[in-house]
């Protein structure tokens, strides 16, 4: 039995083959694959948004924003 844990070969004809997938694909497994390319796209643009913020921390452009962030809370979560 073959583990779906083991990385599978990529095939050369990857979107060709996937192009012929999607197209066969029925109404509900297109929806799951369009929410997981939203859900594939949120988690790039994270590590983007990530990398970005660390250059911007090291480069000193955050300093102080601990406290922003505490006054901010301190603002909008009074009731």
């Amino acid at each position: 039995m073959i583990s779906s844990t083991l990385p599978q070969p990529v095939p050369k004809n990857l979107r060709e083959q996937m192009l012929k997938r999607i197209a066969s694909m029925d109404e509900n497994s297109l929806l799951l694959l369009h929410d997981l390319e939203l859900l594939t796209e949120a988690v790039r643009l994270r590590e983007v948004m990530s990398e970005q913020a660390e250059a911007e921390r090291a480069a000193g452009k955050w300093e102080g924003i601990e406290e922003v962030v505490r006054a901010y809370r301190r603002r909008n979560t009074q009731e």
